[in-house]
């Protein structure tokens, strides 16, 4: 049986409103723009953190920039190179003053500005500038300074190639020679990132600022830099600086100047105007490179003769003694060749019982300086004129002595003598001289005897005709009565006789006479050692941070404070 086929529904689909239309293709449109929208934003993200880590790039170019172009700058000051010497331009202001200030720029690096900026050792070869800071004009700024060639490049981003420069845009320092060269000083290191052909000065890609701070350190290195010879008046005629094998020796000659014009001419650091400075024979080869004029630099205080200050007294006394010494009877109240009174009285005692060998000879014993005691001992002396008689002072590495040309005191009673001058004259017959406890033969210590005045400077002209007889502070010896000691007369002046005339040990002097005969000045000791180093090591000057005394090198030491960057 067929069964017929059921009858076909035709459907009709469905119609839509006309008004739901428009909305649909609304929201089809909306739906693309949100995807637009976030594609779009997803896009300009990546490029703008690409632009980003690419300027970041730069700017760690350009630090790196400033850090090497720093390093390049101080390598070059703090070279060790005698020949090529820059450590002075540590103590020159470099920068380009006050922007509101016009004249108020210091470019005191250049060599063209000499004039303006003195240095205190006046004859430092100003010839060495550093190639790192070239300039050109003594008004010119710095220039920028290439890292990198212009063939090589730093980063491929398919343009013009990429270069490292850097600049010296300041130096200021504290350091200056009114403070011996020692202080801050502050680097200001311009770092930048700019394309080949590019003017750094207009555009570039990065730049940084590099401020940095240094401990600037200036010292006596070496001891044949340390000043042997040093015043501010000085006629040295036919002096030499030996070793004590009688060939050249180690040491400087320090001539204290006032006024620096002499030696900003061309002519006024030859070798043959030095001499004439120093009242030299300009045949003098053995001074003829150690002179060294320094404005302004005075001698060194006192203070560094100093292992305790333990002062002379008698045994049975709290008050400082003061000593004189005559073997010429033109004393009235002393008949004695030693006397010695306290710094109260103006009457002296005659000390008989310490003359030997018939009064040809006055010792000093170790027990009887300061009570035998005190790291050192400083014995006050108004007076000293011998000719043929021997002074013997018992020291030791354990107790030096220093005599003092002056009182211990402002409270100290004047003598009753009106010879005493405060001075030393010593014959040709006469010594004085450091002896080992119970020896008659001068130990050759220089170290351990000091001959030291710190007191004002008398009023006046003071020249080589000062007489110990008439005038203060005045050591006067001859031939071989000063065989072996360290000199050190702030306000005083040493002169040498007509005799043939040694000294082992060194002079610091206002003035220093050794013209009138030979004069060799002996600068080494026993077992090839030096008098500078003898003396450093016997008063402990590394411990007083005494930094020398001589011709002095700068340098830039450590850091003072954190590096900082600024970007700008």
């Amino acid at each position: 049986m067929k069964f017929p086929h059921p009858p076909y529904k035709k459907y009709s689909a469905r119609k839509i409103p006309k008004q739901e239309q428009g909305l649909s293709m609304l929201i089809a449109l909306m739906m693309g723009m949100v995807l637009m929208a976030g594609v779009t934003g997803l896009l300009l993200r990546q490029l703008m953190g690409r632009k980003l880590g690419a300027a970041e790039s730069y700017q760690q170019m350009a630090e790196t920039a400033a850090l090497n172009g720093f390093n390049r700058i101080l390598s070059e000051l703090n070279n060790d190179d005698n020949t090529a010497y820059k450590g002075y331009l540590f103590t020159l202001d470099h920068h380009g003053g006050d922007i509101d200030s016009s004249g108020s720029e210091k470019w005191g690096w250049n060599a063209s500005n000499q004039a303006d900026f003195p240095l205190r050792e006046l004859c430092t070869n100003r010839g060495q500038l550093p190639e790192a800071v070239p300039a050109s004009a003594s008004t010119g700024e710095p220039p920028h300074v290439a890292l990198t060639e212009s063939t090589s490049n730093q980063r491929d981003d398919g343009k013009a190639n990429i270069q490292l420069q850097y600049r010296l845009r300041g130096y200021t320092t504290t350091a200056t020679a009114n403070n011996n060269g020692l202080g801050e000083g502050r680097f200001q290191i311009e770092g930048l990132v700019v394309r080949d052909g590019d003017d750094p000065g207009k555009g570039y890609l990065a730049r940084t600022l590099l401020l940095r701070s240094l401990y600037v350190n200036s010292i006596v290195a070496g001891e044949g830099d340390w000043a042997v010879l040093a015043g501010q008046t000085l006629s040295l005629g036919d002096t030499e600086i030996l070793n004590s094998n009688g060939a050249s020796g180690d040491g400087k000659v320090l001539l204290n100047v006032n006024s620096a014009d002499r030696y900003l001419t061309a002519n006024g650091c030859l070798p043959y105007n030095l001499l004439e400075d120093v009242g030299a024979s300009n045949t003098n080869d053995n001074l003829e490179n150690r002179i060294v004029p320094i404005l302004e630099k005075g001698l060194p205080i006192s203070n560094i003769w100093n292992l305790g200050l333990t002062q002379d007294k008698a045994n049975n006394s709290d008050k400082s003694r003061v000593w004189s010494f005559d073997d010429t009877g033109s004393l009235d109240d002393c008949d004695a060749i030693a006397c010695s009174r306290e710094s109260d009285s103006a009457n002296a005692e005659e000390r008989d019982d310490l003359e030997e060998g018939g009064g040809s000879v006055i010792r000093l014993s170790s027990s009887e300086l300061c009570k035998g005691t005190g790291g050192d001992c400083h014995v006050f002396v108004e007076h000293i004129n011998l000719t043929n008689t021997r002074l013997l002072i018992e020291t030791s590495a354990n107790r030096p002595v220093v005599l003092h040309l002056e009182y211990p005191g402002t409270t100290t009673v004047d003598p009753s003598e009106p010879g005493i001058t405060g001075s030393i004259n010593l014959g040709s017959g006469a010594q004085l001289c450091g002896v080992a406890p119970g020896s008659d033969a001068c130990n050759g210590k220089p170290e351990q005897l000091i001959i030291l005045s710190a007191a004002p400077k008398p009023s006046g002209v003071r020249s080589c005709g000062v007489s110990p007889s008439t005038d203060k502070y005045v050591l006067a010896f001859d031939g071989d009565s000063l065989p072996a000691a360290s000199v050190h007369l702030i306000p005083g002046i040493v002169k040498t006789g007509t005799s043939s005339t040694s000294l082992n040990g060194l002079i610091w002097a206002d003035g220093i006479c050794t013209d009138a005969g030979p004069f060799d000045l002996i600068t080494g000791t026993s077992g090839d050692s030096t008098v500078v180093r003898d003396l450093n090591e016997q008063w402990d000057w590394e411990s007083q941070n005494f930094p020398g005394y001589g011709q002095m090198v700068t340098r830039g030491i450590r850091g003072t404070g954190l590096d900082t960057f600024r970007r700008w």
